[in-house]
Parts: C-alpha cells; structure tokens; sequence
C-alpha cells in the first residue's frame, strides 16, 4: 500500500473496545448504516471468536475500517474475511495492497479482501427435510432475513445484521433459511471462530476446538414456531458442521427462556458450561433486565448429539413431580441453597419468562439476580462444579436440571 497510508491493528481484547466500537460505528455511518453489524455483536461476541479490527489511515484522516472475520484454517495458517467498510469522505483503498498490509500485521495469518458495498454472489440450495424446505438463501432471501428479524425481536434497524453475510465472498460459517409453502419461515446463522471458552481435557482431545462455529441467531416466525422448524435448522446446521470436521458448535441463551432449554438439552443434546452475567447491554422486548446468557456447548460429532438427531420423536421434559431425589436450589427468586455437592441438581426458572417481563420488572429482576446468583455459582467444567444437561417440570413449576462434573459424566455425554 502506499506508503502515506498507515494500517493499524487494534485490540479487540482490550476493555476500551465497546467505547471504541461506538466511535468507529459512529465514524462509519451508524445507525443508519444497514452494512454495519449491530454494536452489542462487535462489543461482546466479535472479540469472543477471534475477531479483529484495522485502521486504515491516511495522515491524520480516516480512511476505512476493516473487521477481520474467522474463515477457517489454509494449511497452517489462519485465514480471515477483512470486511472493509471506507468512510464516506475517504477515497478507495486498493484491495490487494491492503490484504498485504494487513497480512503483515498478522504473524502468518492470510487475509481475503471483501468489500460489502459490492453486488455478491449468492448459492441458493433446497432440501427436504421433514417436510420442510431447508437450504442455503438466495440473494431475495438474504434481504428477506433482515426484515424477519425485525419481525421476530422487534429490533431497530440499527440491530439487525447486515443481508450480505450471507453471501459467497463473506463465507458465514452457517446460513440457513427454511421455508414453508415458498414462504420464508425461519433462518439461522453462525461465523466460524477461532478457539473460544475452554473445554474438558476429553472433549478437547476428542473433538478439538481450535475452529468452531458461533451459531449467533435463530428466528422463526410465530405462526411456524410448533412446526419444528427451529430443531430442523440445528439438525442441518449440525450435519454441515460436521461434514467440514468441525466437533464444536457454540451460541449463547437466555437461561430463563424455558422453550429454548426444552430445544437445546432436550432435543438437540447440547449442554451448558458457561455463564455470562449481563452479557449483552441491549434492552428490547425480550430482554427488559439485564441480559444473562449461558454458554451453549453441542458436541455435533459426538454418536450422543447424532442420536437426538436421528430420533424420530421429541423428547419431552423430564418430569420431577414424583422425584423428590434431585435437590432443587431455590423456590422461585427466594430460598437459594449455596451449599448442594449432589450429583444431580435443579434450579427453578421462570414458566413464562417473556410474560413476567411484560407484568413486573420488579419481579423479573429478583428472578435474574437469584438465577445468575446460583449460575455462577455453581456452573463449570472442572470437576466438582456442574453443567446443564437437561430441562424438567413438576406441573407448572419449570428447571433447568445439572450433573456435578466427574470423568464419567464427561465421557457419557462426549460419547
């Protein structure tokens, strides 16, 4: 690049980046930038998977500012998407030039050039699966995701994530449409990332982690939300995974949303490690309290995950009304118990936590402060500590069920 240009890596890892995100955001046209990606994403989950960013200068004017992307591995070496964004006074930076400057504040990793202001390829494809029309989106569809969003979380425009990640050049680890009599029903999409929060010695070994996928959002339209479309989205998004040899796929859920422990433990066999308390700043109609989130691990290679796949039936929740053997942590916000070394566990949530939301935050908030009490206070991977496995009722009262960490336990739901 030339030689008045100046290229300069920042640190996503560093505590000033939410700030930083809000000026290069702001520099770059936000709000109402419908290229940008939504600011709680590049402040919290960005950074999470390996995520980077540049500066490209040009004396004391900027020019542009790259996002750098986990794509995957070639040979060796890391390989990022840098997807440019050039401020709107600036003049354009040469492509080549700038995967060369970037590369070479990179250690060895290699870099493809993608400029979203560009018309992108599109690979629509179309599968049958139980009954419904899954595939990758055309470039009609990919706005059409963004408008669903909308609809689904009632989101700002500003929220929403850009329709060109689902494109060819941008190379989205998962992206996903389903689609009901040619309608557009549901979506599901993920990056690929490098690393994340750490795992057992075992499921390391067996499974790796150095390249996952961070599933980062799944919508479906209410009126198709019983048809199992959500499921049928993972099932696919699992097989794709594990036909590139990925082991690992990672999302984060609100641990008080009961449908989605039903879908996530129950169905899909996945399991929860990690806590994050009040992860993302937002509020919106799904999260008016602080928005906690736990770490979702799902082992899409391992013959558990491939079992629930191939089951015909859902399995229900687990009933405890005539088991009184698991020990249960709290009664509702109050009564929390600090002191359970039992190897199986039970912690209270919410039966409708969207509907407590809307009648009482003061409620909402002392579910939240109890629950993400008892979350951090119990939840890990180490030995003795415990993971989520499982969802439970006892008539109307809703849990989340956990096994105390021990070799066995780990070997059983890695096998």
């Amino acid at each position: 690049m030339a030689g008045d240009v100046n290229i300069r890596l920042l640190r996503t890892d560093d505590d000033t980046w939410p700030t930083q995100v809000e000026g290069l955001r702001e520099l770059l046209g936000a709000p109402n930038n419908p290229l940008l990606f939504p600011p709680h994403y590049l402040k919290v989950t960005f950074p999470r998977m390996g995520g980077r960013a540049v500066l490209f200068e040009e004396g004391q004017a900027l020019l542009g500012v790259g996002f750098l992307f986990p794509r995957g591995w070639r040979g060796r070496a890391r390989e990022f998407t840098l997807r440019y964004h050039r401020h709107e006074t600036a003049r354009h930076v040469d492509p080549e030039a700038a995967v060369l400057g970037v590369e070479g504040l990179l250690d060895g990793d290699r870099v493809i050039f993608y400029d979203p202001l560009l018309e992108q390829q599109y690979s629509p494809t179309s599968r049958e699966v139980m009954g419904i029309d899954v595939g990758s989106p055309s470039a009609r569809e990919a706005g059409a995701i963004r408008c669903l969003q909308q609809q689904v979380w009632a989101s700002e425009p500003d929220y929403l994530y850009p329709a060109d990640i689902h494109s060819l050049g941008f190379g989205a680890g998962t992206s996903l449409v389903g689609r009901v009599q040619d309608e557009l029903a549901g979506f599901l999409f993920g990056f690929y990332k490098f690393g994340g929060s750490p795992l057992p010695e075992l499921w390391e070994q067996r499974f790796g982690g150095g390249l996952r996928i961070e599933s980062q959002l799944l919508g479906v339209l209410a009126r198709h939300r019983r048809s199992g479309l959500g499921y049928i989205l993972k099932r696919v998004q699992a097989e794709r995974a594990a036909r590139e040899g990925i082991g690992v796929v990672n999302w984060t859920v609100d641990p008080l949303q009961f449908a989605n422990a039903i879908l996530n433990f129950q169905r899909l066999k996945a399991v929860a490690l990690d806590f994050y308390p009040n992860y993302h700043p937002f509020r919106n109609g799904l999260n008016q309290v602080p928005a906690s989130r736990l770490g979702i691990t799902w082992l899409v290679r391992s013959e558990r995950v491939g079992r629930a796949l191939a089951a015909p039936a859902r399995e229900p929740a687990i009933d405890l009304h005539e088991d009184r053997s698991v020990r249960r942590l709290n009664e509702g916000w109050a009564r929390l118990d600090l002191a359970a070394d039992d190897p199986v566990v039970a912690i209270e949530v919410p039966a409708d936590w969207t509907a407590l939301q809307g009648a009482s935050l003061e409620e909402a908030l002392r579910w939240r402060e109890a629950t993400d009490r008892l979350f951090h206070h119990y939840l890990g991977g180490r030995e003795g500590r415990y993971v989520i496995t499982g969802a439970a009722t006892d008539g109307e009262q809703r849990f989340l069920i956990a096994h105390r960490v021990e070799p066995e336990l780990l070997e059983s739901l890695a096998a």
